[in-house]
């Protein structure tokens, strides 16, 4: 996929897809309550997998490269009574840590074995009645961990308590899954270090799934890019849950500024303003690589900060965008969970390679506001955002070769 450099603000209007945050959570609710989740026709790949993962009748399923479906799959079966599976998926998520959250399962009496390396992906799992009760668990490796924990407890015996033992990371996930669980009819209560859960029952029939925040950012990322840009951002809400809304926050002091609309979020971008010389996106892993890409387009120096699990992603989100961005000129300085960014692009073209991360070709392809940018294996986007490189035609014009 190769984008031609653009010249001009951009106006109009995407279909963002819905998000797979929200949709996760609830098809795993509704699988536990066997009450209807209604999805949308076109899906990411993401949710396809946890959805195919779910109704499955084979005793071996593969989730692919599937990490949320990974983490969600191995709390579900390992209460599915009389349900043996194996949970397996691709090379690289046989690379993915998993211990925390199986240990945290045996805790409660799960039966879950490693099929490889310790720690690893593939998993055997036995489901059984699960009593609940009180466990630790660490917040620094994965939310996904806590999440996927939390949403099988209504259906332990004595319900869950949860202490955290540490700071949690991507801590507005575990607020989205808490909002999510209330809005299907269970209890939760979400403290600093502690989250209780007793047991009950859940029904899906009634709750909506909003469109996604985290695919939202490339367009807010192209329109303060491109001063001038109107673009409406249609099924988003000002208001979710979900914690990439933070966008909103972030680019109004840049000068894009969003107006909710009956349909969606209309942003403008008014002119470009005063950019930020360092970020923290502790909570926030998914907005990192979009950032890091618009302060290489614009040339800013940026120092990203709160990069604790990036390197556990799709990819190590943190070598791949040092590569990425030397490529372009500049200089990258790197420790455990930083990224400083200083220089200007020196390249009059640029081939990105994407490490299999849709992340990665969403967020470089604002390159193409200064310089025209060859994103390899741009199919990978349907993890996420099956229809992203339609809708970028549909609002620049045909800026693709």
């Amino acid at each position: 996929m190769k984008l031609v450099a653009l010249k001009n603000p951009v106006v109009g209007e995407v279909e963002l897809p819905v998000s797979k945050s929200i949709a996760n959570r609830l098809l795993i609710l509704g699988a536990l309550s066997n009450t209807t989740v209604n999805l949308p026709k076109s899906l990411p790949e993401d949710v396809k997998s946890l959805k195919n993962g779910l109704s499955s009748n084979s005793d071996t399923i593969d989730i692919g490269m599937a990490g949320t479906a990974m983490r969600f799959l191995t709390a579900y079966f390992s209460v599915k009574q009389g349900k043996e599976v194996i949970l397996t998926g691709d090379a690289r998520m046989k690379q993915r840590p998993i211990s925390e959250l199986v240990n945290a399962l045996k805790t409660l009496g799960a039966d879950i074995f490693y099929l490889e390396d310790e720690g690893f992906p593939p998993l055997r799992i036995a489901g059984k009645a699960l009593k609940g009760g009180e466990i630790s668990i660490s917040g620094s490796v994965s939310s996904q961990f806590v999440s996927a924990i939390m949403m099988v407890g209504p259906y332990l015996k004595n319900g869950l308590k949860l202490q955290i033992q540490s700071d949690i990371l991507s801590r507005p996930y575990i607020e989205l899954t808490a909002d999510c669980m209330r809005k299907s009819g269970a209890e939760v209560e979400v403290s600093d270090r502690f989250i209780s859960i007793p047991a009950g029952k859940y029904s899906t029939k009634n709750v909506a799934i909003e469109s996604d925040w985290s695919a939202a950012s490339y367009f807010y990322a192209l329109a303060y890019a491109k001063p001038g840009s109107r673009i409406l951002l249609k099924g988003l809400r000002l208001d979710s849950v979900q914690g990439d809304s933070i966008l909103k926050e972030w680019f109004e002091p840049l000068g894009v500024v969003s107006t909710q609309l009956e349909n969606g979020v209309e942003i403008v971008s008014v002119g470009l303003v005063d950019f930020p010389t360092e970020i923290d996106f502790r909570n926030y892993p998914d907005l990192a690589q979009t950032f890091a890409f618009l302060a290489a387009t614009l040339g800013k120096e940026l120092k990203l900060t709160g990069l604790d699990n990036l390197r556990i992603k799709e990819t190590d989100r943190i070598a791949a965008l040092q590569s990425e961005l030397e490529k372009l000129g500049l200089e990258v300085l790197v420790s455990e969970n930083t990224l400083h960014l200083k220089g200007t692009i020196t390249v009059e073209t640029i081939t990105i390679e994407t490490y299999n991360d849709h992340r990665m070709a969403m967020s470089a392809s604002v390159l193409s506001c200064v310089i025209p940018a060859q994103i390899s294996n741009s199919k990978v986007v349907i993890k996420s955002f099956p229809k992203y490189w339609e809708e970028v035609v549909k609002l620049i014009g045909n800026p693709l070769e």
